[in-house]
């Protein structure tokens, strides 16, 4: 893993710049960066991303390599969630020129639903062959938990 920092005097927004520095010096040191994961909305404070730096990193990652699962955590009036999907596709790309995995939850979603543990990804510009290996992954490792029955209580009789 490779961090970057968000900067403060842009409204703790993105130096593309910055992670371009951090992917060069990672380079360097021998490591292998294979995606970007990017938090929007933040958590727990819900800023969000300026549409700006969202094209920046589209951008950016185009060229060389994206966590929304927060997106109704917004809570600055004037701050609107946009996906990167929605951005990629406003500066023309399709699924061929850029590939993005998009995470929702709804166990962090506006009422915090702790936990309940439930998601959904959305995958596009990837190939068949690798939508099938992420789908065995996702067999294989992720719970599939089943909600208690409402008539039969947890936790011992009342």
């Amino acid at each position: 893993m490779v961090p970057y920092n968000l900067t403060e005097d842009r409204g703790w927004g993105l130096e593309i710049f910055e992670v371009k520095r951090c992917l060069e010096e990672a380079r360097s040191a021998g490591l292998t960066v294979r995606a970007m994961v990017v938090i929007n909305p933040g958590n727990p404070t819900g800023q969000v991303l300026s549409i700006t730096n969202q094209e920046e990193i589209v951008e950016f990652c185009r060229k060389e390599l994206v966590d929304e699962v927060y997106q109704d955590n917004v809570y600055v009036e004037n701050k609107k969630f946009h996906s990167f999907k929605k951005v990629a596709r406003s500066l023309g790309y399709d699924e061929m020129d850029l590939s993005i995995v998009s995470f929702h939850s709804v166990s962090m979603g506006f009422c915090g639903e702790s936990g309940r543990r439930g998601g959904y990804m959305e995958i596009t510009g990837f190939g068949d062959d690798v939508k099938v290996q992420i789908y065995k992954v996702a067999c294989h490792y992720l719970p599939q938990h089943s909600w208690p029955n409402p008539y039969q209580p947890c936790h011992g009789s009342a």
